[in-house]
């Protein structure tokens, strides 16, 4: 990621997620005596720590704040470029903002209101995003507190159930969010009774996740759900769900729908040359916080 923002020296560089201080510790190198870089992170635990280290370093070009990083830090503005290693659930508007004409934005964001829906987004600011990448990748899910139950996603959960020494299990999907809570609890439980169909999806982690972006890109009932077997993303109704797990398998519970139109998306990405994130580009629009971002699948070039 720190290469994809084509660091130089003199540059001035927002970082979200102060987290240990290493990234900033390089990006401090990066842009020299002349540069400087503001890191923001909602832990003020962490801020501590790593302001003590860059001290420690001489690393006199970093500031390092404990603040909520949605907001970006206005009056270190203008930026030229932006960097987080947290997930917003949109493109911020405030970064975009406190941005110079051409900087480079490099994010991870969601590309569904679904959980663990993320991928990272590479964009010049201009009139438009210019030059928009997607590539796979995710970090913690940005939030107003400090997280403390890792294994639960912050924003979209319609159920959850806690085990004893192990991930919770929990599920999210747009077909979900507008019905009753014991709509979702009665899916997930029957998810807890699935079984998972080896070699649903025989592919490598990398051709994998782009799938997931595709289904992304070519459904309008995204899913996902999480438990001790891992999380998958997939689709699913009102009374069914289907996932594509991380090793490969399917897991399907409910009515057959859902696992009927996530097969019919596996079909589909065949038949569109199984695209990978090269084919894969972000569109953005306008919200209230920002922008959402979802991808799109590029046509095949002869």
């Amino acid at each position: 990621m720190l290469e994809m923002l084509d660091l130089e020296p003199g540059l001035s560089v927002l970082e979200i997620g102060t987290g240990s201080g290493y990234s900033g510790a390089l990006l401090s190198a990066a842009v020299g005596a002349d540069g400087h870089v503001v890191s923001i992170d909602i832990d003020s635990d962490l801020v501590a720590r790593a302001s003590a280290l860059h001290r420690q370093a001489y690393n006199t070009n970093i500031e390092v704040h404990a603040a909520d990083g949605f907001g970006g830090w206005a009056s270190a503005a203008p930026f030229d470029r932006i960097v987080a290693w947290t997930t917003p659930d949109v493109l911020p508007e405030p970064w975009i903002k406190q941005a110079s004409a051409g900087a480079v934005v490099l994010t991870p964001v969601k590309l569904a209101d679904v959980a663990s829906a993320n991928a990272l987004v590479r964009c010049i600011v201009g009139d438009n995003f210019e030059n928009s990448e997607l590539h796979p990748g995710s970090f913690i899910e940005m939030a107003p507190d400090v997280i403390t139950e890792l294994g639960l996603p912050v924003r979209y959960v319609n159920a959850s159930r806690l085990v004893e020494d192990a991930p919770p299990w929990w599920i999210s999907a747009h077909m979900l969010h507008e019905q009753p809570r014991d709509v979702a609890d009665k899916l997930l439980d029957k998810v807890r009774e699935a079984a998972p169909q080896a070699d649903f999806l025989p592919v490598d982690t990398a051709t994998r996740l782009a799938f997931n972006a595709f289904v992304l890109a070519r459904t309008n009932w995204p899913a996902s759900l999480g438990g001790p077997i891992g999380w998958g993303i997939g689709v699913a109704t009102s009374d069914s769900i289907a996932v594509v797990l991380p090793d490969g398998a399917g897991l399907t519970a409910g009515t057959s729908e859902a696992f009927d139109l996530l097969a019919e998306l596996v079909d589909e990405w065949h038949e569109f040359g199984e695209p990978r994130y090269d084919r894969l580009e972000p569109t953005f629009t306008p919200c209230a916080d920002g922008w959402q971002v979802r991808p799109k699948v590029r046509p095949a070039t002869a």
